[in-house]
């Protein structure tokens, strides 16, 4: 049996095991498209469909997944829906809060992908998403509010949620949706932005700051406009950019604020992996949101199930016999497609996949 064979062998398993209720014929397609996306590296269908053994013409297998990605008797939401309740529940067992992290990236043309994931040792696991026409900017607070909803009928109940946003994701409403439903939050505003503090309506940046000075304001009204609140304001000292970014969040000490905040940088992970780190994503030719959407689909099922491959590298005690563990750094993402390479290239059976508690593992510098 070939690598191809083999790898789509597992996939398929792995297929028919989560989305039972999916035809057949469509079940097929995917675990094809995703075991040509691990294979490649790619998503353009002509270079997924040269790593995939099909039995009749290549051009014919790059129809099917032109098919698949057109169907829309294929909901997104419904067929990725399983892995999400997977991530959510192993991880709700295993601590005492989820960190969930929202962001948007430019994916096909001229489209959008706004997205929750939900953070796991260094990398952002995606839980569900949606692609919209646009520019690379601000989403509505219409389109946010009903992806957070979605994303809060994941978590089981009694689970305690911090969320993790940049500056798109300041709204006002959004942060009175947050604190209705007893979610913590961080999430970057600009620094215009006008509060009330101690009886007057000032911008963030003339909040009395010096230079390098942080500290977090307690007890302000959010906009002016709308005037949600009280919340309240964390100003940390960007270096880089010589000024002060504000966070509105509804921690009550500096000291927490920072740290939770400091997880923000892990939500552009999903996007820069199965971009220019892994999958080219970013390449695809699609410009349909619905078509874009089902790529997607198979693309973060192929990222988790990378991910899945590089933790049980690293619990099966082989790391260090792939790769160099003294100064070398590898996310699990990474790990798991050099792990593969390594099952496929030895012929040795792939692992059941499983998501320990995070606290179960340490790997250099994951957090």
């Amino acid at each position: 049996m070939s690598d191809s064979e083999r790898l789509y062998k597992a996939i398929w398993e792995l297929v028919n095991d989560m989305l039972p209720e999916m035809l057949e014929e469509n079940g097929i397609t995917l675990a094809q498209l995703i075991t040509g996306i691990l294979r490649s590296g790619q998503v353009q269908f002509r270079k997924v469909a040269q790593k995939v053994t099909y039995r009749f013409k290549k051009p014919s297998l790059e129809d099917k997944f032109r098919r698949f990605v057109r169907n829309k008797n294929i909901h997104v939401d419904v067929e990725y829906l399983p892995f999400a309740l997977f991530l959510v529940s192993a991880l709700s067992k295993s601590q005492e809060q989820l960190v969930l992290l929202i962001d948007s990236s430019k994916v096909g043309g001229r489209c959008i992908c706004l997205m929750v994931s939900v953070y796991y040792k260094g990398r952002a696991l995606p839980l569900c998403w949606t692609v919209y026409k646009g520019k690379k900017g601000h989403s509505s607070i219409e389109t946010q509010l009903a992806l957070l909803q979605t994303a809060y009928a994941l978590i089981p109940d009694g689970v305690s949620v911090v969320l993790l946003g940049d500056g798109e994701f300041d709204g006002a409403r959004l942060v009175d949706w947050m604190g209705q439903i007893n979610w913590q939050y961080a999430c970057r505003t600009a620094s215009d932005t006008l509060v009330l503090y101690q009886g007057q309506w000032i911008a963030l940046q003339d909040l009395p700051l010096e230079a390098k000075q942080e500290a977090l304001f307690l007890d302000v009204l959010f906009t002016q406009s709308v005037q949600v609140g009280p919340v309240n304001i964390l100003a940390i000292w960007n270096e880089k950019e010589g000024c002060h970014w504000f966070i509105v969040t509804n921690f009550e000490t500096q000291q927490e604020a920072q740290r939770w905040y400091g997880k923000r940088f892990t939500i552009e992970t999903f996007f820069s992996d199965v971009k220019g780190r892994g999958f080219n994503l970013d390449k695809t030719r699609l410009y349909i949101p619905d078509r874009v959407s089902r790529l997607i689909l198979a693309t973060a099922i192929a990222y988790v199930f990378s991910v899945f491959l590089g933790v049980d590298l690293i619990h099966s005690g082989q790391l260090g016999e792939l790769v160099r563990t003294d100064d070398s750094y590898y996310s699990l993402f990474q790990l798991g497609l050099i792990y593969l390479d390594h099952l496929l290239n030895e012929c040795i059976s792939f692992p059941d996949l499983y998501l320990p508690p995070p606290n179960s593992f340490n790997y250099l510098s994951y957090v």
